[in-house]
């Protein structure tokens, strides 16, 4: 497994408000992209992805392969419940909130846990595919049909349907992808989404060799080359290497 992220203030905001946990030796990756002004976003995203990544350490080892989704659930829960508990105790950060990507790979198999409107996309074989579906009123009015996606306005890509911290129930989508050699997952906040298309990511993806760090490298430059909005991060997972070029891949001999 090979990995890389990069996290970039962008060339608008004062300050980032994105936070990253990679850990590549357990194949946990989160991402958080914090919501409040001030410091409350910094400090709702980095609760999350500390507090997720802590439960996930101690929990994860001897879970039964049946129950890894409800750990990822009980994970996020509890950065949700960390982050309401710092807002009451500090009314300063009151109103703070984050959207969090849950990623564990095991094997060839990736667990996903979404919240928000970060989002995770699989890269296969030249194809880049949206996985999680955004918690905003956006992706609502889109399911119900009743306005073409192309004509939403794009303001309601920003009021989030559900967020940590802020949210009195979370519903949180699960996904679980059977992954196959030169698969790539890619994690982002909406910095990259609202600066890119799902064509022109998949485009810089497809470019250039499966290097993780030249990718995230890649990406954050674009999305800071349309006018660096916002906070841009990414984290970009190569799980399973593809084999060399010209590898002969032979079936496994009958037990």
């Amino acid at each position: 497994m090979r990995s890389a992220w990069r996290s970039d203030q962008g060339l608008v905001r004062e300050n980032n408000e994105d936070a990253v946990a990679v850990d590549e030796a357990n194949g946990i990756f989160l991402l958080a992209d914090g919501m409040g002004g001030g410091p409350g976003g910094e400090v709702a995203s980095d609760l999350a992805v500390t507090v997720a990544h802590h439960l996930l350490v101690e929990k994860f080892p001897g879970c039964d392969p049946d129950h890894i989704g409800r750990l990822l659930a009980d994970a996020l829960a509890a950065a949700h419940s960390a982050i309401a508990r710092r807002a009451l105790l500090e009314p300063s950060l009151d109103g703070m909130g984050t959207t969090l990507e849950i990623v564990v790979v095991r094997g060839n198999v990736a667990h996903i846990c979404h919240v928000g409107d970060s989002r995770v996309y699989l890269f296969r074989q030249g194809s880049l595919r949206q996985v999680t579906t955004d918690d905003n009123y956006a992706a609502v009015l889109a399911a119900r049909g009743n306005i073409p996606a192309g004509q939403i306005p794009a303001a309601y890509r920003h009021v989030l349907t559900q967020a940590l911290g802020v949210s009195e129930e979370l519903v949180p989508q699960l996904h679980t992808l059977g992954l196959e050699p030169g698969d790539l997952l890619l994690l982002c906040s909406d910095g990259l989404t609202e600066a890119l298309a799902d064509a022109e990511i998949g485009a810089l993806m497809g470019g250039k060799p499966p290097d993780p760090a030249l990718l995230a490298d890649s990406l954050v430059a674009a999305a800071n080359g349309k006018g660096g909005p916002d906070n841009v991060s990414v984290v970009v997972i190569e799980p399973i290497p593809a084999p060399p070029v010209g590898t002969l891949l032979l079936p496994s001999p009958p037990a």
